[in-house]
């Protein structure tokens, strides 16, 4: 968390930055130890789009913390081939990328009614939806890069590894 260590030191707290960037890369790790050698669920990442349809799909690329994030919970991006930090795409090339987990992520708390996740019924050809594998992750932590990201990297390792964490809980 370079970041959070400049910040610290740019406010003329160095050591409580380091001592912060310490505890969230020791927290990651230990979300990273269960999901170590387990297989990577193809996972479509989502941080936007409208309201109980499937248009303007905003999805994270290969570059940036949404993408860092759902390596550190045990994904592998569908798009990890784009390298943009986003790309806008369509329900046809979620069809052909077919993630195994879809997982939508935001700050609101307003969009989490079943209908919401009801609209990807409509691509049936998709393994996340064959399998009910979609996963609606709200609250700050999820969309902004910071003391919470632990916590956000955790939330999605369990639901794409929820048998490396029963014990846990």
């Amino acid at each position: 968390m370079p970041e959070v260590r400049e910040l610290g030191a740019r406010i003329g707290n160095a050591t409580e930055g380091a001592a912060l960037a310490g505890r969230i890369e020791a927290d990651i790790a230990d979300v990273r130890k269960p999901v170590a050698g387990r297989p990577r669920p193809r996972t479509l990442l989502v941080f936007g789009r409208d309201a109980e349809t499937l248009r303007s799909i905003y999805a994270s690329g290969a570059i940036g913390f949404l993408h860092d994030m759902l390596d550190a919970a045990g994904g592998s991006n569908v798009f990890a081939d784009v390298e943009r930090q986003s790309i806008q795409t369509t329900s046809e090339l979620a069809v052909a990328r077919a993630p195994d987990v879809i997982i939508e992520i935001g700050v609101d708390t307003a969009s989490t009614s079943g209908r919401n996740l009801r609209a990807w019924d409509s691509l049936p050809s998709i393994p996340a939806v064959r399998n009910k594998r979609i996963y609606q992750l709200r609250g700050d932590g999820m969309m902004n890069p910071g003391p919470r990201i632990a916590a956000s990297v955790r939330r999605m390792a369990e639901v794409l590894h929820p048998d490396a964490f029963l014990s846990k809980k």
